[in-house]
């Protein structure tokens, strides 16, 4: 029996003793100034920024604005920094605005996930990888902004998406009022408006054909959807808990879908937008055909008909429902036009082309 006792307690000790060894194990090889760096490669000389002890936790709370230089030194050698680490700022609350190096390639899982205190943040030029959730939960972020030059990525309106503006990567959480997703965007990726408390309005445009998991999870303040979309998305094309915790009418919550003329009954018996019940009204101005090539794009926004020309002039003629003509004018290449008209359906001819908007 005591053989037995001793056994066990050198057992539990021997426990103990890994378990000591492997929290004392650290997630960086060097420090420079205030930060910690992880070597990846020490043929090409390059670093990851990561955080002093596991999950973004350190001795001294990083706070205010932080700029992560070009390079950091190690016993004389000058290592590029790379990349972020993953959960390298996990829930720092109180830093401000960072400032990235130009030499940033990539941005890990979580890398800023919980900054509350976040501002502002630009990708620089270089980066072609930025993980899952890697701004989510920044409370005070308005914007993600993206250097012109990126070839991976770009930000609209403060938004991030891909580089041809098909994929709508992450709203950042502090963005509040319209949010008016592009025409070209085929894909919203999952958790892509995750606790965007602010936003109280959403246009999903006709061309997108997948809505991640949890897209639209925590939008608590969402009034108004507009869904372009004539057939509701179902099945593999939409993922789980898309509108969880949007008030929805099933939970007595006041937010609209509107809906194309003619769909209503289809999102009325669809999996997850049947949640909008009996929130759901049809809009004659939504499914409209929006004219897009590659010499001039028209479309509608909230009181305005917005007209984009790019390699050449064009003869705008705009009609009312009734066959007026209430607008005529000549757009010069390469330039924007915002033409303010009442509610209706009007017919834009530009050119040879002629297309329906609706306007509300």
């Amino acid at each position: 029996m005591k053989k037995n006792v001793l056994l066990a307690l050198a057992c539990l000790l021997l426990a103990s003793v890994q378990m000591n060894v492997k929290a004392q194990v650290k997630p960086y090889d060097f420090t420079d100034g205030k930060l910690f760096y992880k070597i990846t490669s020490k043929e090409a000389k390059e670093v990851y920024v990561v955080s002093e002890k596991p999950r973004g936790v350190y001795t001294v709370k990083l706070k205010g604005a932080l700029t992560i230089p070009e390079s950091a030194t190690h016993e004389g050698t000058a290592y590029a920094v790379t990349g972020i680490g993953k959960q390298a700022f996990y829930m720092c609350e109180g830093l401000t605005a960072v400032t990235l190096p130009s030499t940033l390639k990539a941005i890990s899982d979580k890398s800023f996930l919980g900054c509350h205190g976040l501002t502002s943040i630009k990708i620089p030029s270089l980066v072609e990888k930025i993980g899952k959730w890697a701004f989510m939960s920044c409370a005070q972020l308005e914007r993600i902004d993206v250097e012109e030059s990126n070839k991976k990525y770009c930000s609209k309106d403060g938004v991030l998406f891909n580089k041809d503006v098909s994929i709508v990567i992450q709203c950042p959480s502090g963005k509040k009022g319209d949010c008016n997703i592009p025409e070209s965007v085929t894909k919203i990726s999952a958790q892509a408006f995750y606790g965007c408390v602010g936003l109280t309005a959403m246009r999903i445009p006709h061309n997108v054909v997948y809505i991640g998991n949890d897209a639209f999870y925590g939008c608590v303040k969402l009034r108004t959807i507009k869904c372009e979309l004539k057939e509701p998305l179902t099945g593999e094309a939409m993922g789980t808990e898309v509108f969880e915790q949007v008030s929805t009418g099933d939970i007595g919550g006041s937010c609209k879908l509107y809906v194309p003329v003619g769909s209503k009954t289809a999102y009325e018996e669809a999996a997850q937008w049947k949640k909008f019940v009996p929130n759901i009204v049809e809009d004659e101005t939504l499914g409209i055909d929006v004219v897009s090539s590659s010499d001039i794009s028209v479309r509608s926004e909230s009181g305005k008909i917005l007209i984009a020309t790019k390699g050449n002039t064009a003869n705008i003629h705009i009609y009312n429902a009734a066959g007026t003509l209430v607008y005529s004018c000549i757009v010069p290449a390469a330039t924007n036009v915002s033409l303010p008209v009442q509610s209706g359906v009007y017919v834009v001819k530009a050119g040879n082309k002629q297309v329906k908007v609706g306007v509300k």
